[in-house]
């Protein structure tokens, strides 16, 4: 009979330790994911991060070459609506 209450106390303890062991384990697994997923969260983030830079940076140098290449028409005496002949029109009083 002894052993009986013996085996039974200790299949109960067994039965609470693995209870707690398994719960354990679920929020672990839990905790992974979650961590994963927030992971991949950060890299979408890094990666269009990137590509806006890349077009602010082209955009950026397109509008550059644009203000370049109006600013030498004008120094050239090209001024908007003017033939490109580099005469300057008179005013007209």
């Amino acid at each position: 009979m002894k052993n009986f209450l013996l085996g039974v106390m200790v299949g109960a303890a067994a039965a609470l330790w693995y209870a707690q062991t398994k719960g354990q384990v679920d929020i672990d697994q839990r905790f992974m994911q979650m961590q994963d997923r927030a992971n991949a969260v950060l890299n979408e983030s890094r990666r269009i991060l990137e590509e806006t830079r890349r077009e602010l940076t082209t955009a950026f140098e397109a509008g550059r070459h644009t203000v370049q290449q109006r600013t030498e028409r004008f120094r050239h005496g090209e001024g908007p609506g003017e033939s490109g002949s580099g005469e300057a029109n008179p005013p007209t009083p």
